[in-house]
Order: structure tokens, then sequence, then C-alpha cells
């Protein structure tokens, strides 16, 4: 098990976690000041920022953020996978303000009902051309643009030591997406862990495949990089040619989703492999051996499961060790994880409870109570078996949520968003595989005369981030249900099956057309 070799550089109290976040930032400005911190690519190609900018930019957005914003309040951040947005992030924290992380796409922003807005925040910050915020009334949006703007100031503004909390989006267990509460202090002890675990250092570069708003984004690629020195290497939007000169350029460190490993072998077919790449690590959802030894022949080094969820930080991974992991398990526990597992009825397997050093303290207007049991662990939801060795295999895991690339969507939020189009009189939402094993997104409506599925789905575009539009809407007189009123699953696949074979009971619409 590898050792914490740099400790003293994360908080061990989340009081202390504001005054850590600035002493990294500014250690690393003061002894490599012209290493670079950040580079980001865009269309136009690749952007860097030093070490020296990033954290003069983020004392300038801690500076005016203390200025003009209520302390105290939280403050919604519309990120983007760029050098800016990343200043504004660090600067926020480092002035003590809650932070609520979102894509700058996401269709929650414009969801007044959605748990962006369960913190009440005083403003929305986003790119100046970027998403309006739901409502009105003391809500104030602010541009990226202008918090960066302006000549850095000297020192950070004043501000008693304590811990910020990073509110992060997730799917729990039931029912709408809830704002998990994330004390700094958490978020920068994962942090460290990564660091640890997979020795990075200031050689390294860390590419990340993933938007920042994710957990994996956020903890296992910014915050490592903080307290490591590593370069963290940004895709402003996911590109296969992105990707290939990412690793061309010499990244160290990958951070990536089973879809984006899954492309892999066909992006890196003929090209010779990585020159520098001894890191892969993959988050976001189940990753077969097949695929993992297919990209890990490709890029050089072996893809590393992650295993972990927004409340409770990282759980288990393939850490370095002399025997193999193995093949379908997702690693050991990871230092400051307490587990137990408890029995399920007629199942070999138990769900798995556990406590870490990284937990969240509860959902924003639920609180701990409802989030974690009385002795403080959590249930993670997942089925699992564990070894005499202590290696874990994940069982079953949570079904209510769809897996579309590594990202998960709510198929409750859906309907209740589908079900308010016009024409819509019923829906019922839920992903199957498709032929490669890839989850898509299924909606099956009851609509009003005049209305067809292709409609729906341009009504979807219209309210949805892309990825959660569905790949299929069909059109039935009545769903399907119960003796006892529920929809029936079971005679939903079974209608899907029968389209998919060509049978002619109705009228599907799919993302890139229609067909009868």
């Amino acid at each position: 098990m590898p050792t914490d070799r740099h400790a003293e550089t994360a908080p061990q109290t989340d009081h202390d976690a504001v005054a850590a976040l600035r002493e990294r930032l500014t250690a690393h400005a003061d002894e490599r000041p012209d290493a670079p911190a950040v580079r980001w690519r865009t269309a136009a190609g690749w952007s860097e920022t030093t070490w020296r900018e990033l954290a003069g930019t983020a004392r300038r957005v801690a500076e005016r953020a203390t200025a003009e914003l209520p302390a105290g309040r939280a403050v919604v951040v519309a990120t983007v996978n760029t050098g800016a947005h990343v200043a504004v992030l660090l600067g926020l924290l480092a002035a003590g303000f809650d932070v609520v992380l979102v894509e700058h796409d996401s269709s929650y922003l414009a969801d007044p009902l959605s748990a962006v807005y369960t913190a009440r925040p005083c403003a929305v910050v986003a790119a100046a051309d970027g998403p309006r915020p739901a409502g009105s009334g003391e809500l104030r949006r602010l541009a990226v643009e202008d918090l960066v703007a302006g000549p850095a100031p000297a020192q950070w503004p004043d501000q008693a030591p304590g811990s910020a909390t990073v509110l992060q989006l997730t799917s729990g267990s039931t029912g709408e997406p809830r704002a998990a509460a994330v004390p700094l202090g958490s978020a920068l002890r994962g942090g460290a862990l990564y660091r640890d675990l997979f020795d990075l250092d200031e050689r390294d570069t860390i590419l990340a495949a993933v938007p920042l708003a994710h957990s994996f984004g956020f903890v296992g690629a910014l915050c490592a990089a903080v307290l490591s020195g590593a370069t963290l290497a940004l895709l402003v939007r996911f590109t296969g040619r992105g990707l290939v000169e990412g690793l061309d350029a010499g990244v160290t460190a990958l951070l990536a989703t089973p879809f984006v490993y899954g492309l892999v072998p066909d992006l890196l077919h003929g090209r010779r492999r990585p020159d520098r790449l001894r890191v892969a690590l993959c988050s976001g959802g189940a990753l077969t051996t097949a695929a993992a030894s297919a990209a890990s022949g490709r890029l050089g080094c072996p893809v590393r499961q992650i295993y972990g969820s927004t409340e409770t930080g990282l759980i288990a991974c393939h850490f370095g060790r002399p025997q193999p992991w193995p093949a379908e398990g997702v690693g050991g526990f990871v230092p400051g994880v307490r587990w137990r597992v408890e029995p399920v009825a007629d199942c070999d397997a138990g769900r798995l409870l556990v406590r870490t050093s990284t937990m969240f303290t509860g959902y924003v207007g639920r609180g701990r109570a409802e989030a974690l049991r009385p002795d403080g662990y959590y249930d993670t939801g997942d089925l699992v078996d564990v070894n005499g060795a202590g290696d874990v295999t994940i069982v079953g895991r949570k079904a209510t949520f769809i897996n579309v690339g590594g990202r998960k969507v709510n198929p409750r939020r859906l309907e209740r968003l589908i079900g308010e189009l016009p024409g819509v009189r019923a829906v019922h939402v839920w992903g199957l595989p498709d032929a490669r094993g890839n989850e898509e997104i299924h909606a099956v409506v009851e609509l009003a005369p005049g209305t067809g599925p292709a409609a729906v789905i341009a009504g979807c575009r219209q309210r949805l981030t892309a990825y959660e539009v569905p790949h299929h809407v069909h059109a039935v007189d009545r769903l399907p249900r119960t003796a006892l009123g529920k929809v029936s699953a079971a005679a939903l696949r079974d209608l899907i099956a029968d389209r998919s074979t060509g049978a002619p009971d109705g009228t599907t619409a799919t993302r890139r057309g229609t067909r009868t």
C-alpha cells in the first residue's frame, strides 16, 4: 500500500481547508512561478497559464468576490474546462465561499426546481456568452471574464480560517438529484489520496478527459494537481483528436470514463504508444475486462479502475502492488476507509457501507440524518463481495440511474421534464444496453392527437443537455400498468424488444430521425 508521502500538505481537519488551499497555491507560485499550472485545448489550439498567473488570478477572484458578494452564501459556477474557470473555482473556495459545481451546458441551470438552487445561491458565475440562471430576484449573474480581469493583489483577502464547501449534484439512490455537501477539506484529502496512491508530483501532467464539475475531475484531477504541483491538462470539449494530442504532448496520467477508454483502440490504431503515460484511471461506470485490456495494450500501461462516489470520495481502486488484481474487481480499499458488508436475503453478496476520510456531510436541505446511518456509515447501495485479501468486486450496482457514456442520468427527472412538454400525457423513461453494451435512454410516451415522438425529441433538445436527450422515443396508446397502477417494466421491455425486431406495433423516433 502506498504511503501518505505529503500528509502535511493536505488539511487534517476541515477547519484548516481554506488556509491549506491558499498555502499550496502560494507555495507553487513562489517555488515554481513559471512552471505550467493549467493547459487547456479549445478549437483554436492549446493555451497555458503558469502557477504564478494562476495563484494571482485566484487572489483577484477572491478579492472581488469578498468585496461584492455576501459572506456565507453559495455561488453556482457553470464550469468549462479552462484555466479561467479553474482560477474562479480556486479563488471562490480560497475566499471561503461554498461553490455549487455544474457543467456550463447543464439543463439544471434553467430548471428552478433542480438541486442547483437548493443551496439558495447568491450568484451564478458563467462565461459571458454562457447560460442564464433560472428565476430572477436577488440572484446575480457574474461573468468569468470580469472576475479574472485586472491586476492581481499581492495578498489574499482577510479571511478567518475555515472550510468552504463544494456542492456537487449527485444521483443519490432515488428521486431527483440532490446537492451533496462535500467540505473543502474532504476534497483536498481526496486529492492527496490520488497523489499518494499514484505517485503524482510536479513532474507529472494530468489529463482530465472529464468535466471539472464531476467529482472525478474536481477531486482526482484538480485537487490532486494543486496538492502535487502537477500540470493539469483539460479538454474544453472532448474530442478524439484532443485526447490524442494530449497524449502525444507527454501526458503522464489520464483520467477518463469507460466510454473514453472504449474509444482508445480505434483512436490510437496505427500510432505509437504514448511516450510518458504511466497512470490511466477509469471512473464513472464499470469497465469490462476486454475493454480494459484493449485500451491498456494501446496506451502501454494498465487501466486502473476507480470506485467511489460523490458522497464518499474514493473507496477502492487498483493501486500498485506486486500481485495482480482479480479481473472483475475494483481493487482494494484505500487508506482512511472503514467498511462493513450487510447481508442481503437470498444473495451471496451484501450491501457495502463505508466511512471515509473524504466523506460528505449530507444533502443540502436534508442534512446528515437522512444521508448517513446513526453510526456515520453511508450505504453505497452496491452489492459487493470482499475476499480474504480485501479485494472488492461489485456484484450489482444501483439500477435506478442510466449510465450514458459515464454520466448518470436520472430517469425520474426526465419523466418530469418530458411530461411538461405539449402533447405528452404520460411518460416512462429507463435505460437499455445497445448492441455494444452501452446504455441508451428509452422514453415511452402517451401522446395527444397531433403530437408525434419526433416532436418530443425536438422539445427535449431545447430543455435538456445533449446526453440527456432520449435515444429513442416510443409512442403508445397507453402505458402498460400493473394491478397496483404502476408502470409494468416487463411489458415495456417486451414492447421495445418487439420493435427492435421490426414488429409493426407503433411509432418510434430516434435522435437521428424517425422510423415506423
